[in-house]
């Protein structure tokens, strides 16, 4: 019996409906040919047939399809921990789980992606902090711009507080967390000249994801941010139209966005996780033994994918970007605090109203004793 979630409402978006309606047909073709094969069969084998049908419905073998929709690249660290994922499930499972896996928004945009989650037409997607944080303001306080010191700092902190800390209320928007991965350090491309002092941000213009608590950084530090999808910032760093962008270190070489910008300096000013989220409505229903295969070997891959993505922001920074042509800068410390200095106040005051006083100081003071 193979059981795959297909339904879809108004919410996910129309584009969202075709991409899956278009995997539908296909689907629906390949089983049209194979009814067909049935059917030549059963003449030839009626008893047989008969007697199947006597068994009980749990002599029969129930597998499941998840898809799994995300937008980064297939050399992307979590794209390619997420085929790691995918061939020890289906091995371990013995064939009862099927994954397959849409990159590059094949299937689905970001904030698409999580919405198919709640409607029940995606099983597993990967997102970036500044998405998930539009759906559940707990995940605003990993926005905090210059919180974390270190790649240590931060995963030490997630892996003792993220599920008592970040992940708890997942389950009251219809989604379940699953893992947090990494993408590392956010730090600051751009065109024109580097970015190495406060002055130097004052009105650039500056792509960001839609993410608010990120614009409302970048604007308490005197730039233009300009949320834009990610499929546009190519053509926009071209044309003109902004002329800076922030991401990790990797993403600027695995992307043509190296043959624009001429400088990335390393402010390090955001550590961004990749959340790999569920669908309760599609979890609910999975038997036990394969839930907690399917969460175990998450969380069992963390490492791993942590190292990936480590190993491709060093090869970017010090490899890869300066053969291309770009400038990597660092900042100095006292240029960093200043930065921190005006970019947290009123990142902290929008975090506040969102989730409450007291449960942003129960945050702070979790990241501050863990600070290395």
């Amino acid at each position: 019996m193979q059981y795959t979630v297909v339904a879809s409402t108004a919410k996910a978006g129309n584009g969202f409906q075709r991409r899956i309606a278009a995997v539908d047909k296909a689907r629906k073709r390949e089983s049209t040919m194979n009814n067909l094969g049935r059917i030549i069969g059963i003449v030839g084998t009626v008893a047989a047939v008969v007697g199947l049908s006597a068994l009980p419905a749990t002599a029969q073998a129930e597998t499941y399809t998840l898809k799994v929709s995300h937008a980064v690249t297939v050399t992307h660290p979590a794209h390619r921990a997420m085929v790691q994922f995918k061939e020890t499930v289906e091995e371990k499972s013995g064939g009862k789980l099927e994954i397959r896996i849409f990159h590059s928004s094949q299937l689905a945009g970001q904030r698409e992606g999580v919405e198919g989650l709640q409607a029940g037409t995606v099983e597993i997607t990967l997102t970036p902090n500044g998405v998930i944080a539009g759906f559940d303001p707990t995940f605003t306080l990993m926005d905090i711009p210059f919180q974390f010191n270190s790649m240590k700092h931060a995963r030490s902190f997630i892996d003792a507080q993220g599920d008592d800390l970040l992940l708890a209320n997942l389950d009251s928007v219809g989604l379940v967390g699953l893992a947090v991965w990494e993408q590392g350090f956010r730090n600051l491309g751009t065109v024109e000249s580097p970015m190495q002092s406060v002055e130097d941000v004052k009105g650039l213009r500056l792509r960001t994801m839609e993410a608010p608590l990120h614009i409302t950084a970048w604007r308490s530090l005197g730039a233009n941010p300009t949320p834009i999808g990610w499929a546009q910032v190519y053509s926009s760093l071209q044309q003109g139209v902004i002329s800076g962008v922030e991401n990790p270190s990797y993403i600027f070489s695995q992307t043509p966005i190296h043959e624009v910008i001429k400088h990335l300096t390393l402010t390090r000013h955001i550590y961004d996780p990749v959340v790999v989220l569920g669908s309760k409505v599609f979890f609910d229903k999975l038997p036990e033994d394969l839930r907690s295969l399917v969460i175990t070997t998450l969380r069992d891959i963390t490492n791993e994918q942590r190292k990936m993505a480590e190993a491709d922001v060093e090869k970017a920074e010090t490899v890869d970007l300066p053969a291309m042509g770009v400038q990597v800068y660092e900042i100095t410390a006292e240029s960093r605090a200043k930065l921190a200095d005006m970019a947290q106040g009123p990142v902290l005051e929008e975090i506040a109203a969102k989730v409450g006083a007291d449960d942003l100081k129960r945050w702070q003071d979790a990241v501050s004793a863990m600070r290395d």
